[in-house]
């Protein structure tokens, strides 16, 4: 189905979902056979990405290797990914629309993550009990405008797969009772047999 399943892909990251996750979730729900490279987090061993850091674009992970082309930075990487596998949007108009999406749940990683490594702790309330339930909101009222099926054009996009994503990793889940459209949605990405495979069987991390 897809004309890309025999490119030669490899993903590096940590051992850990993190920001390598997007990639992992697209290459999944596409069957995309890849190296899944991944790299002892610096924090339990820094020796490992010691040894590799200065062969990376930037001094950072993740990097994709497709064909034997590098691409570095996260979202970079994911996006590529979701083009050549068919769910970046079929107009310009929708590719903006799930880029939208996507920023919208970048924001909010950016945000969750500098108050997480701040520790933070009444800052990390506030955005677990404000911000994140506010543009919840206003991403349902975004879904019901669209439709209420998914978040952009009426079929699956990598906007859905990250808002899924995003919301998998969410502590309390409990956010999602004042968002039914939402909830219904990420549901059933959860259940795409090609994405419930991968996160049945990937590796155990807690991040």
């Amino acid at each position: 189905h897809y004309s890309h399943k025999m490119a030669s892909v490899k993903l590096t990251y940590f051992n850990l979902r993190g920001r390598g996750e997007p990639c992992r979730l697209l290459l999944a729900y596409a069957g995309i056979k890849y190296e899944d490279e991944r790299i002892t987090p610096r924090w339990v061993d820094p020796v490992p990405w010691a040894a590799i850091k200065a062969q990376t674009p930037y001094g950072q992970l993740p990097v994709l290797n497709w064909n034997g082309t590098v691409i570095s930075q996260s979202m970079a990487c994911a996006r590529f990914i979701a083009k050549e596998i068919g769910v970046a949007g079929r107009t310009n108009m929708e590719c903006a629309q799930v880029d939208e999406i996507i920023d919208v749940i970048q924001d909010l990683i950016n945000k969750g993550a500098t108050l997480f490594f701040a520790k933070d702790d009444e800052g990390l309330k506030n955005h677990f009990s404000v911000t994140i339930p506010a543009a919840f909101g206003q991403l349902e009222k975004r879904l019901e405008n669209r439709g209420g099926q998914f978040m952009v054009g009426n079929t699956f996009s990598f906007a859905d797969l990250h808002l899924h994503g995003y919301i998998s990793e969410l502590p309390d889940k409990s956010v999602l009772d004042g968002t039914p459209k939402i909830k219904s949605l990420t549901e059933r990405v959860g259940n795409m047999p090609n994405i419930k495979a991968w996160v049945e069987s990937r590796p155990v991390t807690d991040m």
